[in-house]
């Protein structure tokens, strides 16, 4: 039967009590958080998802300043595609007669 030694035990308790508490003050410290709102603007983005069908859907999705559909079933992989981009002036020409008749 091995003899335990407490001392060597209460040495290992003690460091790494001072480990955990060295992890809770880092995580807490300003000093060393990351800013997520200057990282998001290359992030992946989930624009709008519609169900097709009970076991399909499609999905538009933004990344690197384009759009992508992603249509998905239960049978097959999904199916990618990127779309056409349209710019905010050929967008906002044809919504505004709309908005003026109304």
């Amino acid at each position: 039967m091995p003899d335990f030694d407490l001392s060597k035990i209460a040495v290992v308790l003690i460091f790494l009590s001072i480990l955990v508490t060295i992890q809770v003050v880092v995580k807490r410290s300003k000093f060393f958080r990351v800013k997520l709102d200057k990282s998001n603007n290359s992030a992946i983005k989930i624009v709008n998802t519609v169900a097709v069908s009970k076991f399909s859907s499609a999905t538009v999705i933004e990344c690197a300043d384009s759009l992508f559909l992603v249509v998905s079933n239960r049978n097959g992989s999904p199916a990618i595609a990127e779309l056409p981009k349209i710019q905010q002036n050929t967008l906002t020409s044809k919504l505004q007669p709309e908005l003026v008749g109304k």
